[in-house]
């Protein structure tokens, strides 16, 4: 794949349309300007009125020229910070998705920022543009893979029918392999680096709070807050969601798998 620097077009260009428009129209002006100089040196000695008319109609295209230069780049100004936003954004994820499959086959010690960068398509320097150094694109990377997470199946009603059949559905999306091993990577990090401990945790510490407070409004509607008893009840689900995802990854049971995992998260959560 060939590597792209931050700016540069995913097609290999680097200058959007407005922009080479405006440029192509100032580079015109310049060279209307040099030609006005050079006809007005050979003209002036053979025949001067044609010199000074050519020389006077060559200076107002020049001026015409400047303008729609300006023009341009006044109308399309706002449009290419917009681009540029747009391509910073676009290199940004490409960066993260690179880096979290990086993350998950090689672990944070085994993956190298060349590699992200190489796998993305883009230079290592684009990566200290976007996020500083490897513990900062860690970070962005296991904030992301949280916040993204499936959420928790809604819960109107604890003793509905389909409720096993969400909580099934949930886990499911959840099997992916990549995933599965770059949310162990991040727990295993935090637990290997201490200093990072606090920020991990407070992500996973939100999520873990909303099942807490759905499973409490479900349970108790109108109570703002959570019971002992809902966090008690988040815990065990959030407990049993993993190791059967875990489990049932390694063993292929039937009885540790996602969906005896979702049979035992419905009868906890009805209680």
């Amino acid at each position: 794949m060939a590597r792209r620097q931050d700016d540069e077009t995913p097609d290999g260009g680097t200058a959007p349309a407005d922009d080479s428009i405006g440029a192509a129209t100032r580079a015109l002006a310049d060279a209307t300007a040099a030609l006005t100089r050079l006809i007005g040196k050979q003209v002036q000695s053979v025949v001067p009125e044609v010199s000074d008319a050519v020389a006077a109609s060559l200076r107002e295209a020049s001026r015409g020229l400047a303008d729609a230069s300006e023009s341009v780049g006044r109308r399309g100004g706002g449009r290419a910070e917009e681009r540029r936003a747009e391509r910073a954004g676009r290199t940004r994820t490409e960066l993260l998705d690179a880096a979290a499959r990086a993350f998950a086959r090689q672990g944070y010690e085994g993956a190298s920022l060349g590699d992200i960068a190489a796998d993305a398509g883009y230079t290592k320097g684009a990566v200290y543009a976007h996020f500083g150094s490897k513990h900062e694109l860690f970070l962005e990377v296991a904030r992301r893979q949280i916040a993204g997470a499936p959420a928790q199946p809604c819960l109107p009603g604890l003793g509905e029918e389909g409720l096993e059949d969400e909580v099934s559905a949930a886990l499911h999306t959840m099997v992916d392999e990549t995933d599965l091993l770059l949310s162990l990577e991040i727990l295993s990090f935090a637990v290997r680096h201490p200093e990072a401990r606090a920020e991990i945790g407070a992500f996973y510490e939100e999520g873990f709070g909303e099942l807490a407070g759905q499973i409490g409004r479900a349970r108790h509607p109108g109570d703002p807050e959570p019971a002992e008893g809902d966090w008690d009840t988040a815990l065990a689900v959030v407990s049993v969601s993993n190791i059967a995802l875990l489990l049932g990854a390694v063993t292929g049971s039937p009885h540790a798998s996602p969906a005896a995992g979702s049979r035992v998260i419905a009868r906890l959560l009805r209680g």
